[in-house]
């Protein structure tokens, strides 16, 4: 399990934190390669801070099939280094079966000195759980292996972060995230 979630851990640290300094297409093109799977109406996705920032900070969702976002809320400056979570479930937002969503957090430099805004994101979908054979697993180590095993990496990483914030003292488990 260590190794499955390791390598799953490398993969989502590329795809969500990198930050855009030449092109948006750059990171459009690199993330569009790899959807992130859930089962869930309402996810929780994250984004990793590598230190705290005063800065705004912007979550927009859009769909494959609108101009216009799906949503874009203002989230909390984060106060320290880490992952951070959004819970769609907070803005009333749920997903559609079968549809790819593009989602980025952005946070504004000074528009004043010109500096380009940096941003990261990935893409997500919702597929039926009958496809994977993934039914309402309750959240512990087993079903972080489950949702892995299943594609379902959005899930797994949820679970796993839950996991580490229920229980801050278990290395192993913090060792997994990190």
């Amino acid at each position: 399990m260590t190794r499955v979630v390791f390598r799953f851990l490398a993969t989502l640290l590329v795809l969500c934190s990198l930050p855009i300094h030449a092109s948006e297409l750059d990171l459009v093109d690199m993330v569009s390669e790899r959807v992130g799977l859930t089962v869930r109406k309402s996810p929780v996705l994250y984004f990793f801070m590598p230190q705290a920032t005063s800065l705004p900070v912007r979550f927009t969702l859009r769909d494959e099939h609108s101009i216009s976002p799906v949503a874009e809320v203002f989230l909390p400056p984060p106060p320290r280094a880490g992952f951070w979570a959004i819970r769609l479930k907070d803005y009333a937002i749920q997903l559609d079966e079968d549809v790819q969503y593009r989602w980025y957090v952005s946070i504004a430099r000074d528009p004043s000195r010109n500096e380009p805004d940096i941003v990261s994101g990935g893409v997500i979908e919702r597929i039926d759980p009958q496809l994977v054979d993934y039914y309402h697993q309750a959240c512990d180590r087993d079903s972080v292996l489950l949702a892995l095993k299943a594609g379902l990496w959005v899930d797994g990483f949820g679970c796993l972060c839950e996991l580490v914030e229920a229980n801050p003292e278990d290395q192993k488990l913090r060792g997994l995230q990190e």
